[in-house]
């Protein structure tokens, strides 16, 4: 399983700096893979102007989770 960016498939890395649907940037941290078929999982990030991490849906970010093997992909 692997998470990627919905337009590109380009798989996301830690240290990566991705865009949320507000145009705020932030740093990747970490990821959580989906528990079970109806999950999203989660994405953690740490804004650029503060050091906490968050985590938050992938959709969040326009991230997805690809070649799951707990759901039906074609």
């Amino acid at each position: 399983m692997r998470l990627v960016h919905k337009a590109t498939e380009i798989e996301v890395v830690d240290g990566e700096i991705v865009t949320d649907f507000r145009g705020d940037h932030a740093f990747v941290t970490g990821r959580e893979e989906p528990r079970h078929s109806a999950s999203t999982g989660r994405v953690y990030v740490r804004p650029i102007d503060s050091e906490h991490t968050h985590g938050y849906y992938p959709s969040v970010f326009d991230l997805e989770w690809i070649e799951r093997e707990d759901r039906d992909n074609g």
